[in-house]
């Protein structure tokens, strides 16, 4: 694959995307049960993360979810600023913060989607200062 097929320098700084290029997903996917960790980070190093959420429990059961996250050396925030889905809401996140060390959870939204199937993408944002 040629890099410059796909990408030349944009505005500012940036890497712009060449000819409607796309970007597709196929990550590590885990199994969620009662407190599932999804990802994790070390707050000194990172401050916040935008992600993008996919469960899938099968052919007619998918959702599809956008959370913003932000923390620092001893709590988290976490908003759902997009949710969508077929059926049902199949998971409930929560964020939290122990020895600076942020965890993002998914837990299954009622006992019959536990085993269901999560992956996501993340945006990561550097900390500016020190912690």
């Amino acid at each position: 694959m040629d890099f410059n097929t796909y990408f030349t320098r944009g505005a500012n700084g940036t890497l712009k995307l060449k000819n409607n290029t796309q970007f597709s997903h196929s990550p590590h996917w885990k199994q969620v049960y009662t407190n599932t960790v999804v990802d994790s980070w070390h707050v000194g190093e990172i401050m916040a993360a935008e992600y993008t959420i996919v469960i899938d429990h099968g052919r007619d059961s998918k959702e599809i979810l956008k959370a913003v996250v932000i923390a620092g050396p001893n709590d988290a925030g976490i908003s759902i600023v997009g949710r969508a889905n077929i059926a049902e809401k199949l998971v409930v996140l929560d964020a939290t913060v122990d020895s600076s060390t942020f965890k993002l959870y998914a837990s299954p939204a009622k006992p019959e989607v536990a085993g269901c199937r999560i992956m996501f993408s993340a945006d990561y944002y550097h900390t500016l200062n020190d912690v």
